[in-house]
């Protein structure tokens, strides 16, 4: 047997534990998020208060009203962190975060039925209480 026939397959193999063992250590200290979309992370961002965003392919770093932070793609996810805080702020981000990506949605969710309900010879009337709940009524349109 050949030694390069040897060599190859180590060598690719080593070539993925560096590409993984980098990947995880770009969000060191990073707690899992439920977010899967880029474009919804960077818009709940900037919907918190996400300022001066630097924006790749599967990361996201800008300032925050918590500080600086720092998104990273591992595998389907995102993980994120305050940089150099505590957890508990990385907690407490994350935790303003999925209310702002609720928050996102529920009014794309919103406009979208909007959208549906002029297709189907209705208007949509939307009213929104303090508490964030959403009642929709149908009417017909005239």
């Amino acid at each position: 047997m050949s030694l390069e026939v040897l060599l190859i397959p180590v060598g690719i193999a080593a070539i993925a534990a560096i590409r993984e063992a980098r990947s995880t250590d770009l969000c060191e200290k990073c707690k899992t998020t439920r977010i899967k979309d880029q474009q919804l992370l960077q818009d709940a961002l900037v919907a918190m208060g996400g300022t001066n965003l630097s924006v790749a392919q599967g990361r996201i770093t800008g300032d925050s009203p918590y500080g600086r932070i720092t998104f990273q793609q591992i595998g389907e996810v995102f993980l994120g962190r305050v940089d150099g805080a505590d957890d508990h702020v990385t907690s407490n981000m994350l935790a303003a975060l999925d209310m702002s990506v609720g928050a996102l949605l529920q009014q794309r969710t919103i406009a979208s039925l909007h959208a549906r309900a002029a297709e189907m010879g209705m208007v949509l009337v939307s009213q929104t209480a303090a508490n964030g709940e959403v009642q929709l009524v149908f009417e017909q349109a005239t």
